[in-house]
């Protein structure tokens, strides 16, 4: 920024001391300085609304060796600060969310407040400029009694400092500054509006999201429960057809003990199970009388008397020990 001092009033990164703006203005810059206040004051109305906090990397509190991002201080403020400079009111404090703060502890960065000191420069003259009367160029020359003559130098600029200046900036400013925050407004407008259907379509989207993973976990649940099922009925005809397996293979055996034809197949053992069949129905009712008796009787049915030694043999193979109830082939409950 033009017209700086000195040293002293550098700060670590490149910043500058709030109180110490103004006095670079006073000692070196060519507008008034008090006009430039003003201005400036304008030109920050224009970046945000006054309650907006201003980034800590352009206005940050810095004391003991340090800078406190706690302590914020806004647009407003620091319009606050220059408008009073600009009516020769430079405030020693600022305010913040802190409370008051020297305005010595308050750092700007240079380049941030030099681009917006530059653009108020600009505007001032540019205002002036306007402000110039448009016969300025020259002396005007009148004839006088038929003789040229110079009649009167041009008038001088009109002050960077003048009242009709000051109000032509500031009304142009304002105008300015009201456009630029109506801009705002409907850039944020639009942005917001943008954000909400966004978000909306967010919504939409995880809610069907939502429904296809309940509908896979629907899916999975059912595909665990065939499975289940599938499972279970596979054992369970594995488990049917070994007891099958094994039945069919008691059933070869029997028919194989039965046979004739086979070498291996006892006679009596043929004429005990046939006894049994008979008498018993095929194992479907209880004999009501000894097996000693039953076998006896049997036997003589076909034309056979046998021994007591060979009935007493048939009991015992019927009834699985000599005596007269429980055996292999008979039930428990029978007498003998």
């Amino acid at each position: 920024m033009a017209g700086a001092d000195g040293d002293d009033q550098v700060r670590p990164f490149g910043r500058i001391a709030l109180d110490g703006i103004y006095s670079d203005w006073a000692s070196g810059h060519h507008l008034n300085p008090r006009l430039l206040a003003s201005e400036l004051a304008a030109i920050l109305a224009t970046l945000a609304p006054p309650n907006h906090p201003i980034q800590s990397l352009h206005v940050c509190v810095f004391s003991e060796g340090r800078s406190d991002r706690n302590i914020q201080i806004t647009h407003g403020a620091l319009i606050d600060y220059f408008e009073g400079a600009s009516n020769g009111r430079q405030a020693r404090t600022i305010a913040t969310n802190s409370g008051p703060v020297p305005a010595t502890n308050v750092l700007i960065w240079r380049k941030w407040i030099e681009r917006l000191v530059d653009e108020a420069t600009f505007r001032t003259e540019l205002a002036a400029g306007f402000a110039q009367p448009a016969n300025d160029s020259g002396a005007l020359s009148l004839a006088v009694n038929g003789s040229s003559a110079i009649n009167r130098a041009p008038p001088p600029l009109i002050s960077g400092s003048s009242p009709i200046v000051l109000k032509s900036q500031q009304a142009q400013l304002r105008r300015e500054g009201e456009k630029s925050a109506s801009e705002q407004l409907d850039e944020e407008r639009t942005s917001r509006e943008r954000l909400e259907q966004e978000n909306i379509q967010l919504k939409a989207q995880l809610s069907i999201e939502k429904a296809r993973s309940q509908q896979f976990m629907e899916e999975a649940e059912e595909y665990r429960r065939k499975a289940s099922n599938e499972h279970r009925a596979r054992r369970e005809a594995e488990d049917e057809s070994i007891r099958m397996e094994e039945q069919l293979e008691q059933v070869l055996g029997l028919s194989e003990f039965m046979n004739q034809d086979n070498q291996l197949s006892p006679p009596d053992g043929r004429l005990i199970v046939e006894c049994w069949c008979d008498v018993t129905q095929n194992g479907t009712t209880t004999p009501t009388i000894g097996w000693s008796t039953i076998v006896t009787k049997w036997f003589k049915a076909k034309g056979v008397t046998l021994p007591a030694v060979k009935v007493k043999l048939f009991v015992t193979a019927l009834t699985g020990s000599g005596r007269k109830k429980g055996g292999a082939i008979a039930r428990p409950d029978n007498k003998g």
